[in-house]
């Protein structure tokens, strides 16, 4: 850790044996801590883990560890990155960083919300649906889509008229009854295209 920050303990304490498995885990497939490491855990803290070129099978690329480590890869085009990136069960979030292609790859990403060229740019738009796809949930908050999270629907209908030997609001519906219904609807509404 750098002198003068501040970095505050784990808000969930049983989340640091889940970080500290994913960092072992992808440490002992190959992974290069560039910074941090195992030591970088000690609970209740854990200091930030870069870790570079973690096999795609480990834990720390695979699952979702929600702690202050990050997982970088070398690929070789961008087609790789997507899939890569796509490749996993999860889809919370993601950041593409790019000279010129940012959100071309990004409509490419299976993400419920990607940034481009900020980390977690979406999160400071508040009318921005945010939520997952995916094994990262379901559901939303912000925005219109998130609003609809605190609602439901309740339809009501209610039969007005009855006409004899027709029950129009049922599934045991006559073709008599149908055909009788098909003329009125023309009756009433015009001819039908």
């Amino acid at each position: 850790m750098r002198a003068g920050v501040d970095y505050g303990p784990m808000t969930v304490p049983a989340q640091v044996e889940i970080v500290r498995g994913h960092v072992a885990d992808a440490l002992a497939h190959g992974a290069t801590a560039r910074v941090g490491g195992a030591e970088s855990v000690r609970p209740p803290y854990v200091d930030p883990v870069l870790l570079v070129d973690a096999d795609e099978d480990s834990a720390a690329v695979r699952e979702e560890t929600f702690g202050p480590t990050v997982t970088v890869r070398t690929v070789e085009s961008v087609n790789e990155a997507v899939r890569l990136a796509n490749a996993t069960e999860f889809g919370l979030a993601a950041t593409v960083f790019s000279r010129g292609r940012g959100m071309e790859i990004a409509r490419r990403i299976r993400a419920g919300a990607t940034s481009v060229n900020a980390v977690l740019g979406f999160a400071a738009v508040a009318a921005l649906p945010f939520g997952g796809v995916g094994a990262s949930g379901f559901g939303r908050i912000h925005g219109a889509e998130g609003l609809l999270e605190f609602s439901r629907s309740h339809s009501l209908t209610r039969q007005r008229f009855a006409l004899p030997g027709m029950a129009l609001m049922s599934f045991e519906r006559t073709a008599r009854t149908m055909r009788l219904v098909e003329r009125i609807v023309r009756w009433r509404h015009g001819r039908a295209r």
